[in-house]
């Protein structure tokens, strides 16, 4: 109760100075420098150069000063339409990769002009690859705005909001309608030229200032962001209150229902038998499931070992558990990285193989048997050790479960055929291998005898 009383004058205080801050942030983006991309000789890859226009002959061009784009053009007395200006490239590396000029807002335009002419045109080419094309030098979109030489006397800002798309250019590439509005997202080349009569007269032009200017973070978007973090700070402080109150109130149930949780996560994760140190069922269930996620085909052994349960009886249990250690041991030194091999329950061990065919399989299983005849598994007291094997393999559309099914029925002939053996249950399949006919089961003990 105390700790809460003394929390209600920090929360206020906080309160007040973020509401303090948000005031001075919503002044402050006024404050906040600009975006600027200047324009001039000394940019660093800077290409520029004059550009013939029109017909007929042409305007003598001659730079006065050409790092401060100083320049004079001349036109004769009987001249055809023409144009006097350069162009500046925006694109210094790839002809088709020129700079966003959408982020900006404004263009800050300072020249200083003699002449005649009426107007002063600034052009900017965007490429759009949906239409422009490096070969075609017309292609890129033409956006423009005409600045009267009048009004020149002065610096002067331009809107970006005034360019507009060259009827000419729309009418020569004929483009759907959603294409003929303006675009600066990737503007690749900067044209400044005259327009109007220039017949017979000489025009001087330098210019001091092309400069885009924007904001580095739109007004919408700050006013915006503040809204936000007021929303995230309030659901914060809100969810923080709530979870307090929550954790105070159920905190020792909360710890119990997660022990809970805990001990139910770690025992459906244990896939491993303890005794033998091989998978437990449910490990080879889940190397099954994966398995059948990539529809891999696979063998499947069943092992058995003969007569455990007089193992148990006469050498007691503490025997027959170092017995299924051991084997646990041979199963798992003679399987690959990509097999599974698994306690199935008691005495019963399952191999899953996949991408092994019956014949190998069945091979395989052969030296197992070997390997376990061989083993001593009480070397104090030697006891001798025999195993069973079934051998099955899925089929095309077959499940495990199918493919175990069979195996287990094979481990019950090799049970009734003695023990001590291998039966491969795939009838069809053993009859490619050792060309015995259909409907028989094959017995391999050292070598392939047929059993009717």
């Amino acid at each position: 109760m105390t700790e809460s009383i003394h929390r209600k004058p920090t929360q206020l205080a906080t309160l007040l100075i973020g509401i303090l801050l948000t005031l001075l942030a919503l002044v402050g983006h006024r404050f906040l420098p600009e975006r600027r991309l200047t324009i001039d000789s000394s940019r660093e890859g800077a290409n520029f150069f004059p550009v013939p226009m029109g017909h007929g002959a042409p305007a003598e061009f001659q730079w006065i000063d050409q790092a401060n784009f100083h320049y004079t053009c001349q036109f004769p007395q009987q001249a055809a339409y023409q144009g006097c200006g350069f162009a500046y490239m925006l694109s210094t590396a790839i002809a088709s990769q020129g700079i966003d000029l959408s982020r900006f807002k404004t263009l800050n335009l300072t020249v200083r002009y003699t002449g005649e002419a009426q107007y002063l045109r600034i052009g900017i080419r965007n490429f759009d690859p949906r239409f422009s094309k490096i070969e075609d030098l017309n292609s890129p979109k033409f956006n423009f705005v005409n600045i009267p030489t009048r009004d020149l006397a002065q610096p002067i800002a331009i809107s970006l909001g005034e360019f507009a798309v060259a009827e000419w250019w729309t009418a020569a590439y004929n483009l759907p309608r959603e294409y003929s509005r303006a675009d600066l997202s990737n503007a690749t080349v900067l044209n400044i030229d005259l327009q109007g009569d220039l017949a017979g007269t000489q025009h001087d032009i330098r210019i001091d200032k092309v400069e885009f200017v924007g904001d580095w973070i739109s007004p919408e978007y700050w006013y915006l962001g503040l809204l936000c973090l007021w929303m995230i700070l309030g659901t914060a402080y809100g969810t923080s209150q709530w979870l307090m109150m929550r954790r105070a109130h159920r905190a020792q149930r909360r710890q119990i229902v997660e022990l809970a949780h805990e001990k139910e996560k770690y025992q459906k994760l244990s896939t491993m038998d303890a005794l033998t140190n091989v998978l437990n069922r449910h490990g080879i269930e889940q190397f099954v499931a994966a398995l059948g996620i990539t529809r891999v085909s696979a063998s499947v052994i069943v092992i058995d070992l003969d007569h455990f349960k007089r193992i148990n009886d006469e050498r007691g249990h503490d025997v027959g558990d170092r017995v299924l250690h051991t084997l646990g041991e041979i199963l798992s030194a003679g399987t690959r990285n990509t097999d599974a091999v698994g306690r199935w329950g008691g005495e019963e061990f399952v191999l899953v193989c996949p991408g092994t065919s019956l014949a190998n399989a069945a091979d395989y299983a052969e030296k197992l048997r070997h390997r376990i005849m061989e083993t001593n598994f009480i070397p104090e007291d030697p006891l001798p050790i025999r195993a069973s094997f079934g051998v099955a393999t899925s089929r095309e559309g077959q499940g495990f479960e199918d493919a175990f099914r069979q195996a287990d029925q094979a481990l019950y002939r090799a049970k009734s055929r003695g023990r001590n053996c291998v039966v491969v249950a795939n009838e069809e399949q053993m009859h490619r291998v050792t060309g015995a006919s259909k409907g028989t089961w094959a017995l391999l003990s050292g070598r392939f005898k047929m059993h009717k």
